[in-house]
């Protein structure tokens, strides 16, 4: 039978499960903030350590900052008496096979495949999940769609001649001065119908991407930069943290700045004075994370249950139809756009979209290529040395 301290032991390891990291870099950032929002029914996961030779490393940064003990060294990580599991996310086979060779027999250990999987795993139910969530909405959208595709087509027909009509009203000599400031707010209605209309059918429309080799990081500062002026003019203090390990990708750098602007438009519409504005980057595998986030900006829930429909305006500069097409772009880019907000902590979005490098790998052995072939046209023309 067994003891009762032998029964409460048994019962802390099954209930909560001490990982400490081996690798610091932003994949290890990410795994933290990635186990720190999933709760599992049966364990509680506890990151106690982040090893990593390089201190100023992302995940190590990070780990610093949310009281996480860190070190250079991840054999010092034995001499904690309650380490459960180790993931090694290095990648390195060398660190691997040293990590086995020297830790404490009943220390587990999952390499960065592993860890891959189990992640890949959990998010592919959660991908499911999304899924059927979009599945419903589109459903709903393409009802809306047709309608407002259909209105928008016998609208714009009698809007056109009244437009007209009101034009040549206007600019006719024989207009009384009593009647000219009631046809110019006829002409601009109409004209703002017009704009209206267009925006209708753009957003119906599907979107035509134009794709090019650009990086993430330098979205996210021509955002900061087109923004400066509107921040400087509130008052509004800013950073910028933008991961360095990420890579280019191909995307519509044009598309996906307007929605990344009109998004943080909209973010600092909420924000007060001295409130803080932070534009973070983050690679996380084969996906970047692009982090808006507003300290002190607060949405209620109402705008943010409204925040993405097309039809639904929350009296402020940015339409629901503006916030709309942006999601639109996103999602055409196999993103993903999560908001939250609390009153007194703020309001945090993050844009996740996928890195698409398989275009970018085949530019640059087109590139080759080419200067391969140039190399033996010039070997084979007469007369070169």
């Amino acid at each position: 039978m067994q003891s009762l301290q032998s029964v409460l032991q048994d019962k802390t390891e099954f209930s909560c499960l001490n990982i400490a990291l081996v690798g610091g870099g932003s994949g290890g950032r990410a795994l933290i903030r990635f186990l720190e929002n999933h709760r599992l029914r049966n364990l509680h996961l506890c990151i106690v350590g982040v090893a990593d030779l390089r201190e100023d490393a992302a995940g190590v940064v990070y780990a610093r900052k949310q009281g996480i003990y860190t070190t250079t060294d991840y054999r010092d990580f034995f001499s904690f008496i309650d380490l459960h599991l180790l993931i090694e996310i290095t990648g390195r086979i060398d660190v691997l096979e040293e990590i086995m060779r020297s830790k404490p027999k009943e220390v587990k250990v999952i390499d960065h495949l592993s860890a891959r999987l189990f992640w890949d795993l959990i998010e592919v139910q959660e991908e499911k999940i999304s899924c059927e969530k979009k599945l419903a909405h589109s459903s709903r959208l393409v009802t809306v769609g047709r309608m407002a595709s259909y209105l928008a087509h016998e609208i714009r027909n009698p809007l056109v001649s009244i437009g007209g009509f009101a034009t040549v009203i206007q600019n006719s000599p024989e207009l009384p001065e009593s009647l000219k400031p009631k046809v110019e707010i006829i002409v601009n209605e109409v004209r703002r119908l017009e704009a209206v209309l267009r925006n209708m059918r753009d957003f119906i429309r599907p979107l035509k991407q134009n794709k090019g080799r650009h990086n993430y990081n330098e979205l996210v500062r021509q955002a900061h930069y087109i923004m400066a002026q509107e921040l400087k003019n509130k008052g509004l203090k800013t950073s910028m943290d933008l991961d360095k390990e990420i890579p280019d990708s191909f995307f519509d750098l044009d598309l996906m700045l307007e929605a990344l602007v009109t998004i943080t438009r909209r973010l600092v519409e909420s924000m007060e004075k001295n409130e803080k504005l932070s534009l973070q980057t983050e690679l996380c595998w084969d996906t970047v994370g692009i982090y808006l986030l507003g300290k002190g900006g607060w949405i209620p829930g109402d705008e943010l249950e409204n925040m993405f429909n097309p039809f639904a305006d929350e009296q402020c500069s940015t339409t629901g139809l503006d916030m709309a097409m942006s999601k639109k772009i996103i999602d055409d880019h196999g993103g993903e756009i999560k908001i939250t907000s609390e009153a007194r902590e703020g309001t945090a979005i993050l844009i996740e979209l996928p890195l698409e490098t398989v275009g970018v790998t085949s530019e640059v052995a087109e590139v080759v290529e080419g200067q391969r072939d140039a190399g033996n046209r010039q070997k084979d023309t007469p007369g070169q040395n």
